[in-house]
């Protein structure tokens, strides 16, 4: 396969050809940041066509999540259980994972035609994802962990109302958040030191930058620190001090987040000449 050479539209079965869907999103992505091409290259096809949320598969997997929310929000409603927000947290994590292994698939498709290269020296790929994402990341989950922890040790202030005891409560989105910080993991390992798939020069600074997307793409965290923090679910804790410390924590893990895919944007906005396709 002529990975260089234009995506031209072929039979979406032949393996490691770009699909025409996949053609189309590559051209509107690259001509979000400045270039205009009518046919990408085959390789950036690849790559970009296969990140988008109504790529190969997702759909379907789409269907299913939204199917087996609604099926436990009815039982949530018809049976008294813990951890209805929790179970929305990894339903999420499930489907950003599937979304994951999908764009994978599709890199595996142009490893095999151009190559691995090395890894970026770990430096260098923290650098791309920035420490706006990695500060929010990190204080999700082990300031999640801790709110846990505090929500274990805290007794309720007023008579519990439910026929379960507060700890299965906690204890079932603290779960939770571990089912999202395993997804953040398996997506940041790939990114942080996954191969270099590139043929030339443009093809390396694509790398970078799906590199520096791809976090917020497929590992919002902050959407974690949301559905899977027990401390509003056990509502003891409002309005005394540890409501107000998981307010402040919300606070910072969605302002690092939002303010670093900003960043990101504006680093990127524009891409340099090069061989983007014709």
């Amino acid at each position: 396969m002529d990975v260089c050479g234009p995506a031209l539209p072929v039979d979406p079965r032949l393996p490691g050809e770009p699909t025409v869907l996949e053609v189309g999103r590559t051209r509107l992505w690259l001509g979000r940041r400045g270039v205009a091409v009518w046919l990408p290259t085959r390789l950036l096809a690849l790559r970009i066509g296969g990140r988008a949320i109504t790529g190969r598969g997702t759909p379907t997997y789409l269907v299913v999540i939204v199917v087996l929310w609604a099926s436990a929000g009815a039982l949530f409603q018809g049976v008294e259980l813990p951890g209805r927000t929790a179970v929305g947290a990894v339903l999420f994590a499930v489907f950003q994972v599937s979304r994951w292994r999908i764009a994978q698939r599709r890199d595996q498709a142009a490893e095999q035609a151009v190559g691995a290269g090395a890894p970026l020296p770990l430096r260098s790929a923290v650098r791309r994802v920035g420490w706006w994402y990695l500060s929010s990341a990190a204080i999700t989950f082990a300031g999640g962990a801790a709110l846990c922890a505090a929500a274990f040790l805290t007794e309720p202030q007023f008579a519990w109302k439910h026929w379960y005891p507060p700890s299965v409560a906690i204890g079932v989105h603290t779960c939770a958040l571990a089912a999202g910080a395993g997804a953040t993991a398996l997506v940041l390992g790939r990114v942080l030191r996954g191969p270099v798939i590139a043929e030339d020069e443009t093809s390396r600074l694509v790398d970078g930058l799906l590199r520096a997307e791809d976090p917020y793409r497929f590992a919002p965290c902050a959407v974690y620190a949301v559905l899977a923090m027990p401390i509003f679910v056990v509502d003891w804790a409002w309005p005394g001090p540890l409501g107000w410390s998981a307010l402040a924590y919300l606070a910072i893990v969605a302002g690092l987040q939002v303010t670093g895919w900003f960043v990101t944007r504006h680093r990127y906005r524009r891409l340099p000449p090069g061989c983007y396709g014709r």
